[in-house]
């Protein structure tokens, strides 16, 4: 294509504006309408950076309610925020990323009275430290957010204390911590409007210290975390409670106290690494889950057959499972599939005699179980008796068919008023054609009243 050139065309100058220069109609706009603008852009080094369109931008930003100071280090961040002209802020963000490592304890505490000093309403503080010498961890003392209705501390590797005195948070209702350590008890003592409190912490090697109490007559939703060490002691009363969530790796004497009647919505996460928890010789609690959703409370256990040095546990499945909130549903995981299960199953039933639904997963894990091994102990569990009146659904999913696992059919039946029983062979189970088949089918045949349903588990691969 071949371009020719020719008479350009030039604009008529505009009346009033010499030299045909347009007015900056964004410029005259008033302030309050340019603050907005600027509140659009969701970040308080961009609003800043506009001071170069003209003299009528520049400063403008630092009349902004709103703040937000991400991806910027700890310098800069405490220059802007000494340049902000107004207080009582709707929302303040500050947001030093692990690049920018705050380590000098100090740091942290002058940057959290700047913030303090802005009076914000809602208030996000993140950066990542190590504030650590030869004394020990160098708490942080939380600064007086009198007028904070909303605040979130994320503080990786730094310790926190509540201000010092009987000083209180007197508008808080929503509250987010993650540090090394904090005083839960103290701080919600200081938090009298508290209605929401999540808490993630990365205790002490201090034993002392490894523990998290919560004491409220406001809480509504608590969350807890504890991660990378052990947690030692969970003690909460919470009398208008309604969402609770824990995550937590159990210590060797992990205790709990819980209280809140009122609670609608649970989920209860615990880590058992130290396998400590058991019955019998072979039997190991590796974790439990805890749900509890429209009024269904749901046990989940993993168990292992992998017990060590055939010694006893330290604790008992009964005394984990007496500090748990109530629950009608229990769901087992068992990782033994050529282990006898019904000494310990009837174990349980026994412990949780008021469940209303069971489910036994056999997990598919070849290991070996010797003639003495005493994953059958004690045999008495055939002839028991359990008291399990409201036991209407059961469902075994890779079942064998082995003289123990019909010998579990027939204490299920005789012990419990079930409605359904339902059973899902193991994709190698020699049934449908040894003998067991046709006593486990003359059981069912027995029971009329039982919808009874036998599948087989497809084979994998």
């Amino acid at each position: 294509m071949e371009l020719r050139s020719g008479p350009r065309l030039r604009s008529l100058p505009t009346p009033g504006f010499p030299d045909g220069d347009e007015p900056d109609r964004i410029s005259a706009l008033p302030d309050e309408m340019l603050l907005q603008i600027l509140a659009r852009l969701r970040c308080a080094r961009a609003a800043a950076h506009t001071s170069g369109l003209s003299r009528r931008w520049r400063g403008l930003w630092r009349h902004l309610r709103e703040l937000s100071f991400r991806d910027m280090p700890a310098d800069a961040i405490d220059a802007a925020l000494d340049q902000v002209a107004g207080q009582a802020l709707t929302f303040l963000e500050v947001d030093i990323p692990e690049e920018h490592r705050v380590l000098e304890h100090a740091r942290v505490s002058a940057l959290l009275l700047a913030a303090a000093r802005l009076a914000p309403a809602d208030l996000v503080f993140s950066l990542w430290g190590y504030a650590y010498d030869k004394d020990g961890d160098i708490p942080i003392e939380i600064p007086s957010f009198e007028r904070t209705t909303s605040l979130k501390l994320d503080v990786m590797d730094h310790v926190l204390i509540p201000p010092a005195g009987a000083v209180e948070f007197p508008l808080l209702e929503k509250l987010s911590v993650v540090c090394c350590r904090i005083n839960t008890a103290e701080l919600v003592h200081r938090c009298p409007r508290l209605r929401v409190f999540e808490i993630e912490v990365f205790p002490s090697q201090d034993v002392a210290l490894n523990r998290i109490k919560v004491h409220s007559p406001t809480i509504e939703e608590l969350v807890v975390k504890v991660d990378d060490v052990q947690l030692d002691s969970l003690d909460i009363m919470a009398p208008v409670l309604k969402r609770f969530s824990l995550r937590v790796n159990m210590a060797k004497d992990f205790t709990v106290s819980f209280s809140a009647p009122m609670v609608e919505n649970i989920r209860w996460d615990c880590l058992c690494e130290d396998e400590n928890v058991g019955f019998g010789e072979k039997w190991r609690l590796c974790y439990l889950k805890l749900v509890l959703k429209e009024n269904v409370g749901v046990l989940r256990m993993s168990i292992s057959c992998e017990g060590w040095n055939w010694m006893l546990p330290d604790r008992s499945f009964s005394q984990e499972i007496a500090q748990l909130p109530a629950f009608s549903v229990l769901e087992l995981d068992l990782q033994s599939k050529d282990h006898c299960i019904g000494a310990l199953v009837s174990h349980l039933l026994g412990i949780c005699s008021t469940i209303r639904r069971l489910k036994v997963d056999i997990g598919q894990y070849h290991t070996e179980c010797s003639p003495n091994c005493p994953c059958d102990q004690p045999q008495n569990w055939r002839n028991e008796i359990i008291s399990l009146t409201a036991l209407e659904e059961v469902e075994l999913i890779g079942f064998d068919g082995t003289e123990n696992d019909v010998d579990l059919l027939k204490l299920l039946f005789r012990c419990a008023p079930l409605k359904s029983m339902t059973v899902v062979l193991a994709p190698d189970s020699s049934l449908p054609t040894d003998q067991d088949c046709e006593e486990i089918y003359s059981m069912f045949e027995a029971n009329p009243h039982v919808k009874c349903s036998v599948y087989r588990s497809p084979c994998k691969g």
